[in-house]
């Protein structure tokens, strides 16, 4: 009885201290400019107790979970504003907003108000990059809403925004475009998104300051390296895929030493996979490797904020045998069987047919911030490199049949001025030379040309209501040796053009509406006009059409965004594009026979066309912990001239999602229909469109509640070993789409930070 009293009087007297030791308090915040209350996005929030660490989000939100009661320190960190301590005494779940003062009186607020006029539904940061360690750039950028695949099998693929896909949607690298993008349309982007920060479909006005012809708008990837005196981030991340017994791992690595350090970064990411798997067979030589490495630093001083990246990546895969035929006679047969002849074995090997592409990049920056604006330099160099290695030679033969080489240099000057608090102008040049040559077989001729672009735009805002006028002017010359009926002949083509745009934003209590309108152009690219022969990592033969004539686009678009207290989001994005002059790879009539073998033809055609759809997504709170989420895409098109549909228009799309979270796990069912493409007239292609499908997946994640805890996701996609062929697929005439995979990501973050910089 005495122990139990003595118990009981030191459990009342300790007690409340007890609980304050429990670590379970959220702290929720807002990061805001105190010039204009405008959102901080991508600031650093760190409380050295218990290492916990988070960034802001494009409206400025973050989330610090996990705190113990008591006080705590935190530390706020963004280039271009002063670092900012505040003490904060907690006793339970608390908000808490925190302003910053820019460096000099001057804050990036044209980039902040360019974040806020995009939706948040259309970017990709942190751990959702992260999450997707085994996959390409392509298919992480497929989980925006909106964008779909165009696939060469499971090893080729490029991203495709409302029916634009390749030159129309370039993807942009920090500030330049990726220009080995060029070659066509059977090889990935030339970049890793695992070694950025945020993935971005830039649609508004600001497009024009990357250039004239993003019809579909741009896919950016943006790298933001920022850290905290004395701090060291290192995330890895390693993957397994069962389907072709894949492997991966990345690793991301930050630091700043101390207050007169710059921030360094690198990353690092390896990707292998044997030969993967249909429901019913392997597939011969569909092996893949892919490495990529990049780093750099980033310094702030006295205003003015200088950079330097670097970025190398390799590709390689081999491209399935069953694609190789002999005459026109055993491609028909081929394009007729439901199942592949196949060697149907697993190896990693990768031999002949196989294709390789490099790319490397340096990037310089140097950026001056004064009290009405900021003026920008940047430098680039691209190297590309894209090899095709035939069937007919030996797997010893390291001869290429294709060796296409494109140097690109380029410079763009910025500058950006505050006129008062409600209106900004911006004006900037771009400035591109291309010097490429080929090797192996003709397929691209050797060409030198250059491109240049001059831009002005101008932001006014009020409490409610933003606007953004854009307008660029830009010229573009080309010059191709090109060989024609047996002879080279030198050839020529120049071009000059405008382009306009306009985006409007109205927030009005929980909606949210955005409006884009432009008239933007584009001109015919190397591959459209002189391509001529075997392209095999398509397994196709192309012909280029050199009489195609500048492209235009005059497209409107409408953002609906609404958030009801969190428990109903949707989002709803139609759009109408009328495109007079519109360049498409179609089908032709027969087979092409070549002393390599028959392959399906595709030429470059032109005429105007329509595309119009809409993007739709919601989101619903169904109980505490459990949701459900829908979302569709669809896209018309047709010609206006005649009764035809232009090709590799993706069919009408939804995703069904219910999510429910118990604990420290969450568990999502998905389902992904597919419809039919009726876009189509009979005989206008070698294979009409495939059945529509559906396909069933499920996914287990881990929660993670502390700063260096492990973290780990396993999913089963197409769960029921589903049999099918997607339209978007350039393989479709020879085999199935993957079977059943088993994929696991784990992600361990490390996080230290040196005491003394408090």
């Amino acid at each position: 009885m005495k122990h139990i009293t003595l118990g009981f009087l030191i459990l009342l007297a300790f007690g409340p201290l007890l609980a304050q030791k429990k670590c379970n308090a959220v702290v929720r915040g807002q990061i805001l400019n105190v010039d204009d209350s405008l959102p901080v996005p991508f600031s650093e929030v760190f409380v050295e107790t218990g290492h916990l660490h988070a960034q802001s989000n494009t409206e400025g939100h973050f989330t610090l979970t996990g705190i113990c009661a008591g006080r705590h320190l935190i530390e706020v960190d963004k280039q271009g504003f002063q670092h900012r301590h505040k003490e904060l005494l907690l006793y339970g779940d608390t908000n808490i907003i925190i302003y910053m003062v820019p460096i000099n009186g001057w804050t990036d607020t044209i980039t902040i108000h360019a974040r806020k006029e995009k939706s948040a539904a259309m970017a990709l940061s942190g751990q959702n990059i992260m999450e997707q360690n085994d996959r390409d750039l392509s298919q992480i950028s497929a989980s925006l809403p909106g964008i779909q695949l165009l696939q060469g099998g499971r090893n080729q693929s490029k991203p495709v925004a409302h029916g634009m896909f390749g030159l129309r949607f370039p993807i942009i690298s920090q500030q330049f475009r990726l220009e080995g993008q060029s070659w066509g349309n059977d090889h990935n982007p030339e970049a890793d998104a695992r070694g950025f920060d945020e993935v971005e479909w830039v649609k508004d006005a600001s497009l024009l300051k990357f250039g004239h012809d993003g019809i579909g708008g741009a896919l950016r990837l943006h790298r933001n390296p920022s850290a905290h005196d004395g701090e060291q981030n290192l995330d890895q991340v390693m993957s397994y895929n069962s389907n072709g017994h894949q492997a991966g791992y990345a690793a991301r690595f930050i630091q700043k030493a101390d207050s007169t350090s710059p921030v360094l970064y690198a990353n690092a990411a390896l990707r292998k996979s044997g030969n993967y798997r249909t429901p019913d067979v392997w597939l011969e030589n569909t092996a893949l490797s892919e490495i990529s490495l990049s780093g750099g630093y980033a310094k702030m001083h006295n205003g003015r904020e200088t950079r330097l990246d670097g970025e190398f990546y390799r590709f390689e895969s081999g491209i399935f045998r069953g694609t190789r035929t002999g005459n026109v006679e055993d491609l028909l047969t081929a394009i007729s069987r439901s199942v592949p002849v196949t060697d149907n074995q697993f190896s990693y090997s990768i031999d002949q047919p196989r294709q390789v592409a490099a790319h490397a990049t340096v990037q310089a920056s140097s950026i001056t911030y004064t009290s009405h604006g900021r003026k920008e330099w940047h430098y680039a160099l691209q190297y590309d490199q894209r090899r095709e290695f035939d069937f007919h030679r030996n797997s010893t033969n390291r001869f290429p049949q294709l060796d296409l080489i494109l140097l690109s240099p380029s410079v763009i000057f910025r500058q950006l001025r505050k006129t008062n608090a409600t209106t900004h102008w911006e004006w900037g040049n771009q400035s591109t030379g291309y010097l490429h040559r080929f090797g192996g077989f003709y397929f691209l001729p050797d060409f030198q040309g250059w491109s240049n672009g001059t831009y002005g735009m101008l932001h006014k805002h009020s409490e409610k209501v933003a606007h953004t006028f854009s307008l660029r002017l830009d010229e573009k010359q080309i010059s191709a040796r090109e060989r024609v009926n047996g002879t080279w002949q030198q050839q020529s083509r120049f071009f000059i053009n405008y382009s306009a745009a306009y985006t409007g934003v109205l927030q009005s209590g929980k909606h949210l509406f955005q409006w884009h309108v432009s008239r933007m152009w584009r001109a015919p690219w190397v591959n459209e006009l002189y391509s001529s022969g075997v392209h095999h990592g398509a397994a196709s033969f192309e012909q280029g059409n050199r009489n195609l004539k500048t492209e235009k686009s005059y497209r409107a678009e409408l953002e609906w965004e609404y958030n009801h207290n969190k428990q109903i989001t949707a989002y709803l994005s139609p759009f109408f594009n009328y495109m007079p002059g519109f360049i498409n790879l179609t089908p032709m009539t027969e087979p092409v026979l070549t002393v390599r073998g028959a392959f399906p033809g595709f030429e470059y055609l032109q005429g105007n066309a329509i595309f119009t759809g809409g993007d739709a997504q919601i989101n619903l709170t169904l109980a505490k912990n459990l949701e459900i989420q829908t979302g569709m895409q669809y896209v018309y098109a047709r010609y206006t001239q005649s009764a035809r549909y232009p090709a590799f228009v993706p069919p009408f799309r939804s995703q069904n999602t219910l999510t429910w979270k118990r604990r420290k796990m969450l568990f999502q069912l998905q389902h992904e229909f597919a419809a039919r493409q009726h876009l189509y007239i009979a005989g206008s292609d070698f294979l009409p469109p495939p059945p529509a499908y559906h396909l069933w997946h499920i996914k287990l994640k881990s929660l993670q509640e502390k700063q260096n805890g492990w973290q780990w996701n396993l999913e089963v996609n197409n769960l029921l070993n589903q049999q099918y062929r997607s339209y978007m697929d350039r393989f479709r005439y020879f085999m199935d789409m993957p079977g059943r995979n088993i994929r696991l990501v784990v992600i361990k973050p490390l996080h230290h930070h040196h005491k003394k910089h408090l």
